[in-house]
């Protein structure tokens, strides 16, 4: 027993050098988000459910700031494209727009439950919020933002027993189009310039929720990353109905976890449930699991080849399961971010480095 416990919590693979690790939030992270270039360089921002947003130069992980003022847990932050502005959503039932260079709170977006996702259009003119609403908020950030700010709510779909959906993930494309992933395993594509709130298109990626998504515009052409219950889903984000790949993962997406598919368009990185894992601790089994994953799987980052779908790759480092995981937007570098449920962040550098 001893001998496999320190197996898990072995700082770092045989592959690749070890991570730098980035401490100081106190809970469970729940999201992580680099920056595009800017003249200052890239910076990582994290969502944590200690309720401290936390700003980072993400070429050494050195802390740059903490977003203070969110009473409750933040389940997402992000960085307009200048990264000039921070965004912030909550389960105190706001989000937060913040000057990122001084760290003030710039306005409050009261809401009338929990913001689980926000993310500023690529020319930051908008800003999206999404959670339990069930319903996507748009506020025009170049017209003013508050409580009477311009703002638009659409999208909202019901359940079976007519309760909202929530909606767990959003993301702006480059041709402004709001794509927003549900906890009824739909897709929708948003177009916020026209009337009404129909979706130009709705994919279906299974019955489980989705739990991630990203918009990426690398060698592959635009692509849509989709995480729900044990598969990543790669999306044309141009038909929207064609998918270039879908690949089954060591790990789940039920209650955590993510991916993020590298700008090359060779390997996605995946953290996630282990398969069949008991809640009452890392070396558990549920009663009846059909599926049992590897013990530590969950602690793992998992590198996949995009062709194959195969895992090329295991890194080790956490002590607790993988929550969230973006690469770095520079294809060449290879970084990718980590956040975990024991409260780090970590950077990865590729093996080869």
């Amino acid at each position: 027993m001893a001998a496999a416990l320190q197996e898990l919590l072995s700082e770092h693979s045989s592959k690749g050098p070890p991570p730098i690790v980035c401490p100081g939030h106190t809970r469970p992270l729940a999201e992580v988000s680099f920056s595009p270039e800017t003249p200052d360089g890239y910076f990582l921002v994290s969502a944590c459910l200690d309720g401290q947003p936390m700003l980072r130069d993400a070429t050494t992980g050195d802390w740059i700031g903490t977003f203070a003022g969110h009473k409750g847990a933040v389940w997402s932050a992000k960085l307009c494209s200048e990264a000039r502005l921070c965004a912030t959503g909550s389960g105190d039932f706001s989000a937060k727009v913040w000057d990122a260079v001084t760290g003030n709170c710039l306005a409050t977006l009261d809401h009338r439950h929990v913001v689980k996702c926000v993310d500023f259009s690529s020319d930051r003119r908008l800003l999206a919020t999404v959670g339990k609403e069930g319903a996507a908020r748009v506020f025009d950030v170049e017209a003013g933002l508050g409580a009477s700010g311009p703002e638009r709510l659409f999208g909202a779909r019901d359940d079976s027993d007519g309760r909202k959906v929530t909606v767990n993930k959003c993301a702006w494309t480059e041709a402004g189009l709001l794509v927003c992933g549900a906890a009824d395993g739909k897709v929708s594509v948003l177009d916020p310039r026209v009337d009404g709130d129909d979706p130009i298109a709705i994919i279906d990626v299974g019955k489980d929720a989705v739990m991630d998504l990203e918009l990426t515009n690398g060698a592959l052409g635009p692509t849509l990353t989709v995480c729900s219950g044990e598969q990543v889903h790669l999306v044309d984000a141009v038909r929207w109905t064609s998918t270039k790949k879908v690949i089954d993962c060591p790990v789940h997406f039920r209650e955590e976890g993510g991916a993020s598919l590298r700008n090359d368009g060779k390997e996605i990185v995946v953290g996630g449930g282990r398969h069949g894992g008991s809640r009452q601790g890392a070396l558990g089994v549920e009663k009846g699991a059909k599926k049992v994953g590897d013990v530590g799987s969950d602690l793992c980052v998992h590198v996949i080849d995009v062709k194959t779908g195969k895992v090329s790759l295991e890194r080790k480092g956490h002590c607790g399961p993988v929550r969230c995981v973006r690469f770095h937007p520079d294809a060449k570098a290879g970084r990718f971010a980590t956040g975990s449920e024991d409260g780090t962040i970590r950077l990865w550098d590729p093996a080869e480095a």
